[in-house]
């Protein structure tokens, strides 16, 4: 697993407002773990993929920052999605229903073909209104096992699911885990994410693994881990040993986080009010980002440019600035003489930090608020 390493000597108060008095869930400054177990070797798992290729995924064994426990969970959705396991069970579900809307259609017909019957005269109408019935009990009959069989189908792909995702932790990685799923899933009565409790077993579904993702995430994090994150974002702000390419990067990782933590909405903290945290829109995270830097760029920014639509547009902007405008380090040198300060990639946290501007960029997230969570209650 990797992340962006901060440069050597960079402290939080150097780029976060409040002399380091706010504790986010995940700081910009990544939680060093290396250098206190440099020979450490992180397990890994085989998974098959849907399309046929062999690959290995890390496992969480429960040591490590809470950055890296987010990157693994995040992994983790995203290799059981690239099995195939989420489309088999999507397939399963879609088909359960159109043998449901069959069943029904089928159940319609066979009241007209009663009504007939009932209504038949002639022993020939009588005869054809009986074959009639009779054919329609048969198709009844045929779309009752067609359901059965499909909620099996949908039963094992939700027992797939819940298997291959205990793979993916070991030792007391695994514990809590193994809990919340005995408890979630088990139990009678059982507890939802907001403190309800229900009677009857719960059994796998999806919205109970789910659940499982987030408690599991709340094994970390607080409850109101993505109101933090999103504030904190805020209070982030630019240094000079940080190229604006570097700290656009990790600032853009960072914001990223917020649609994957848990919110106030998942805890029993909750009322009927009470909404999922949404992202900053492009241009509302571009804004903030703006600010982060100095007062003299920013007025150098507002001499030629309006606010700035997106993150990129911001960051072409301010490069052409870094290069004229050169700031000072604290030592007096100039932070453009010789190499500019950036954050280099090294050993780090998040496999999805490298791409985090393409494929699992902020705006782009693929399990944003309106797809992980719709209406304040996570999606099934």
């Amino acid at each position: 697993m990797s992340l962006t390493v901060a440069p050597d000597g960079l402290k939080p108060q150097e780029v976060e407002r409040g002399n380091g008095r706010f504790n986010p869930p995940i700081p910009y400054i990544p939680e060093k773990t290396d250098e206190l177990e440099p020979d450490r070797k992180i397990p890994t798992v085989k998974v098959m993929l849907s399309t046929g290729v062999e690959s290995k995924a890390d496992m969480w064994d429960g040591t490590g920052t809470k950055e890296q426990f987010l990157c693994h969970m995040m992994m983790m959705r995203e290799t059981l999605g690239g099995m195939g396991l989420f489309l088999r069970h999507e397939e399963a579900e879609e088909k359960l229903r159109d043998e449901n809307e069959k069943l029904q259609m089928e159940k319609e017909t066979k009241q007209f073909a009663d009504q007939a019957l009932s209504a038949s005269v002639t022993a020939a109408d009588k005869e054809k209104a009986k074959a009639d019935v009779k054919k329609h009990a048969k198709n009844i009959k045929q779309f009752k096992d067609a359901i059965t069989a499909a909620e099996e189908e949908k039963s094992a792909a939700m027992a797939k699911i819940f298997s291959t995702t205990g793979n993916f932790f070991r030792g007391d990685g695994k514990t809590p885990w193994d809990k919340i799923v005995t408890e979630q899933t088990e139990r009678d009565p059982w507890v939802d994410l907001r403190g309800v409790e229900h009677t009857g077993v719960r059994g796998k579904s999806m919205q109970a693994w789910k659940d499982c993702f987030t408690l599991m995430l709340k094994t970390v994090f607080p409850n109101n881990a993505a109101e933090m994150q999103k504030f904190y974002l805020t209070l982030i702000r630019h240094s000079p040993k940080i190229s604006v390419r570097a700290f656009l990067h990790r600032f853009t990782t960072v914001a990223g986080y917020v649609v994957e933590l848990p919110g106030v909405i998942h805890s029993r903290d909750a009322t009927d009010t009470t909404k999922a945290v949404a992202p900053y829109e492009d241009s509302e995270l571009a804004n903030i980002m703006k600010h982060a830097f100095s007062l003299k760029w920013q007025t150098q920014y507002d001499l030629g440019h309006k606010a700035p639509p997106t993150v990129e547009y911001l960051q072409n902007a301010m490069e052409k600035i870094e290069v004229a405008f050169p700031l000072q380090n604290t030592n007096g040198s100039s932070k453009n003489s010789g190499k500019p300060g950036k954050m280099p990639l090294s050993h780090s946290a998040c496999p999805l930090d490298t791409c985090i501007l393409t494929r699992y960029n902020y705006h782009q997230a693929r399990y944003r608020s309106n797809a992980w969570t719709a209406n304040g209650q996570l999606h099934q």
